[in-house]
C-alpha cells in the first residue's frame, strides 16, 4: 500500500474543509439523537448538501487534473454553451414532461415512490429515516442514491410526478452535462484547431436533444444521472499510465466508481467491461515501455483494497447478485441476446446516428494520442453489452451503458469536422450535424402527418398525446376512496391501452393514501408470481383482455367467465375507460380449496418453472388464512 499523505485540516482548500464539516455535523447529530428524532426532514437537507457539495467538488476536482493551470473562467466559450444547453435542456424536459399530462406506470414511477418513501420514513422519524435509507442503499436493486440529490428542490414543490422530474432534470442532469462537456473538451484537445465556440455547442446539442436521454428524464427515470461518474472515470484515466500513484485522484476515482455503482445496478456492467479493458490496456502500454512490472504493482496496490472496501461496504447487495439468477426472473425482458440487441440499437437509435458515431470513432483513431481512448472506450460498450444481454434486453434507459461509446463518436467527429482548417467548410459541417439532432429530436416527437417512420432516425417515441381521460380515472379512484378504509385494499388487474394499476395509484397527489390502498400487477411472471392480492382485497378490477400473457390475462378470464374463482365474487359496477373497461367485483367470500387447485393449473406452465411464487405461495396463504 502506498504510505498515506498526512493530512492537515486547517491548509486543506475551503470546498473539502466544509464538505468534512458537514460530515461531522452529520455524524454528530446521529450521535446526539435529539435532531435525529425530531428533526428528520433537517438531516434530509443536510444529506443533499453533503451529496451536492461532494459532486461539485469531484467535479472541480477532475477539471484540475483533465486540464492542469486552467481555470473554468478562463473558458467563456465552455461556461456560456454549458449554460445555455443546460437551460434549453431543462426547458425541453419540462416542456415533454408538463404538456402531456401523462401518468406514469411500472418502472417509471419507482424513483418518485423511492422519494415519497425517502421523505415519509425521514418526516416519521431521523432514526427511522436513516434505517430505511441504510438498508436501501446496502441491499435494493432500486437504491436511494439519486434520490438523495433531488431531495431539496423538490422538499419546496407540490411533490407531483411532474414536479420531481423537473427537480432532477436540474439536479441531477445539469451536473451530467457538464461532466460530459469536460470529456468533449479533453477530446477536443486531439484535434489542433478545433473552434470551440463551434464545438461546445454542437456537443451540448448532440445531449440535450437525444431522444435516448429525453424518453427516460420525460418518464420519471433520472438513471442518466450515472453518467456524471462515467464521465469523472474516463477523465480521471485519461492520461494516467500508474507510473505513480496520487492519493487525491485514485480518492476521487474510488469515489466516482462507488457512486456508479450506487447509481443504478446494471451500471456495473459497463464498470466491470470499462476496468477490465483499461487495466489491459495500462499493462499493454507499460510492456511496451518496459514498465511492465512497476505499473502492475501500482495497479494491484489500488485495484485490490478499492474492491475490498467496495465488496464488503455493499455485501448484501452483491450477496443478492451472485445468489440471484437474474436470466431467470428478468427471463420477461429478454429479447434473443447480443445480436438481437445490436439490431435493436439499429431500431432505437437509428441508422444516421450509428453512421456519425462510426465515423466519429474512425477519426479518433487516426490521432495517436485518440487511439487508445477510443479502443478502450468502444470496447468497454461491446463488453459491457454482451454481458448485460447474457441476462436481459437493452430497454431504453439500460441503453445508457453505451452512452459513453456513442458520445465519444459523435463529439470526436464534432471535433474534427470544427478543427478543419476553412471556417466555412467547418461552419457548415457542423450545421449539418446540429440539423440532424434537431431533426432526430423532433422526428421522436412522433407528431401526426409529419413524423417519418423511417430506419434512419430514432426509433424511440417522445409521444405528445395529452391525457383526455383523468375525469374517468377519477372515477375509478372516487370509488375507491369511497368504498375502501385506509387501511384496506383494492386490486386492480389492468396492463393495457395505456393503464397499469400505477397508474391510478399514483393520479391523485392529494390523495397520496392511493398508493398504498390499490394493488396491482405487472404481469412478469418470475418477478411477481401469483397475485394474492386478489384474495386479500375486498375489491378487484379487471378488463375483458382476456387473451394478455403474463399474469393478468388469465386472472381477468378467472373472474370474468364461470369457474372456480368467479363464484367468490359478485359484480358491482364498472368504468369505461379509453379503449377498455374496468368490471369491479366485490369479494364475497375466502378463497377454497377449489379455487386454488383451479388457478395451479391455470399457471401450472409458471409453477413448473417458480413453485416458489405460484403452488407454493398459493398453499402458505390458504395454511395462513385457514390458521
Amino acid at each position: 500500500m502506498p504510505k498515506l499523505p498526512k493530512i492537515r485540516w486547517k491548509t486543506l482548500p475551503a470546498g473539502p474543509r466544509w464538505l468534512v464539516y458537514g460530515v461531522l455535523l452529520l455524524v454528530g447529530i446521529l450521535a446526539g439523537g435529539a435532531i435525529t428524532a425530531y428533526g428528520g426532514m433537517l438531516l434530509v437537507v443536510l444529506l443533499w448538501a453533503i451529496c451536492m457539495g461532494g459532486l461539485c467538488l469531484l467535479l472541480q476536482f477532475t477539471w484540475h487534473t483533465a486540464f492542469p493551470g486552467q481555470r473554468l473562467r478562463d473558458d467563456p466559450a465552455f461556461l456560456v454553451s454549458w449554460a445555455v444547453g443546460s437551460a434549453v435542456g431543462v426547458a425541453v424536459i419540462a416542456a415533454l414532461v408538463l404538456y402531456r399530462n401523462t401518468v406514469y406506470h411500472d418502472d417509471a414511477i419507482n424513483y418518485f415512490a423511492k422519494q415519497t418513501l425517502l421523505f415519509g420514513s425521514f418526516g416519521q422519524s431521523g432514526f427511522y429515516g436513516v434505517h430505511v435509507l441504510a438498508e436501501n442503499l446496502l441491499t435494493a436493486d432500486y437504491k436511494m442514491f439519486m434520490n438523495l440529490f433531488i431531495s431539496v428542490p423538490y422538499l419546496f414543490t407540490s411533490r407531483t410526478i411532474d414536479a420531481f422530474m423537473i427537480c432532477y432534470a436540474l439536479t441531477c442532469f445539469v451536473p451530467m452535462w457538464f461532466a460530459l462537456l469536460m470529456a468533449a473538451k479533453k477530446l477536443a484537445e486531439g484535434f489542433p484547431g478545433c473552434r470551440t465556440r463551434l464545438y461546445y455547442p454542437l456537443c451540448m446539442a448532440a445531449m440535450v436533444l437525444w431522444p435516448m436521454f429525453l424518453w427516460p428524464a420525460t418518464h420519471g427515470m433520472p438513471d442518466a444521472f450515472g453518467l456524471v461518474f462515467v464521465a469523472v472515470i474516463l477523465l480521471l484515466c485519461a492520461d494516467e499510465r500508474f507510473e505513480t500513484l496520487s492519493f487525491a485522484r485514485l480518492a476521487c476515482l474510488f469515489a466516482a466508481t462507488f457512486a456508479l455503482i450506487l447509481t443504478r445496478r446494471w451500471y456495473m456492467f459497463w464498470v466491470l467491461a470499462f476496468y477490465l479493458v483499461y487495466v489491459a490496456a495500462v499493462l499493454a502500454g507499460a510492456a511496451r515501455r518496459g514498465r511492465f512490472a512497476p505499473v502492475l504493482g501500482n495497479l494491484l496496490k489500488f485495484g485490490v483494497p478499492s474492491v475490498v472496501c467496495i465488496v464488503v461496504v455493499l455485501l448484501p447487495t452483491f450477496r443478492t447478485i451472485l445468489t440471484t439468477d437474474y436470466s431467470d426472473i428478468y427471463g420477461a425482458y429478454y429479447g434473443g441476446g447480443f445480436w438481437n440487441n445490436c439490431l435493436g440499437q439499429l431500431g432505437t437509435q437509428g441508422a444516421v446516428w450509428l453512421i456519425l458515431c462510426a465515423a466519429g470513432l474512425a477519426a479518433a483513431c487516426t490521432v495517436r494520442r485518440l487511439r487508445a481512448p477510443a479502443l478502450v472506450v468502444t470496447a468497454s460498450g461491446v463488453l459491457a453489452m454482451a454481458l448485460f444481454t447474457r441476462t436481459q434486453s437493452l430497454g431504453d434507459h439500460q441503453s445508457l451503458i453505451l452512452a459513453p461509446a456513442y458520445l465519444f463518436g459523435l463529439f470526436a467527429l464534432a471535433a474534427s469536422l470544427c478543427a478543419l482548417r476553412r471556417g466555412t467548410v467547418a461552419a457548415a459541417g457542423a450545421g449539418g450535424m446540429a440539423l440532424f439532432f434537431v431533426l432526430n429530436c423532433g422526428n421522436a416527437l412522433r407528431i401526426p402527418g409529419a413524423t417519418l417512420q423511417t430506419s434512419l432516425l430514432s426509433g424511440e417515441s417522445l409521444d405528445l398525446t395529452r391525457r383526455t381521460d383523468l375525469d374517468a380515472m377519477a372515477a375509478v379512484t372516487d370509488f375507491v376512496l369511497e368504498h375502501c378504509p385506509e387501511e384496506g385494499t383494492v386490486y386492480l388487474n389492468v396492463d393495457t391501452d395505456g393503464y397499469s394499476g400505477t397508474t391510478f395509484a399514483y393520479s391523485d397527489p392529494a390523495h397520496p393514501q392511493l398508493q398504498s390502498m390499490i394493488l396491482w400487477e405487472s404481469s412478469v411472471p418470475s418477478t411477481h408470481g401469483f397475485p394474492t392480492g386478489i384474495w386479500s382485497s375486498e375489491y378487484v378490477m379487471v378488463t375483458d383482455k382476456t387473451d394478455e400473457g403474463g399474469i393478468v390475462g388469465p386472472i381477468n378470464a378467472a373472474l370474468r367467465g364461470d369457474t372456480p374463482a368467479s363464484a367468490h365474487y359478485e359484480y358491482v359496477t364498472q368504468f369505461p375507460l379509453n379503449g377498455v373497461t374496468l368490471y369491479c367485483y366485490r369479494r364475497t367470500s375466502p378463497p377454497d380449496q377449489a379455487e386454488a387447485d383451479y388457478f395451479k393449473q391455470v399457471f401450472a406452465g409458471y409453477d413448473a418453472r417458480w413453485p416458489e411464487l405460484f403452488s407454493q405461495r398459493i398453499d402458505a396463504y390458504l395454511a395462513a388464512s385457514s390458521g
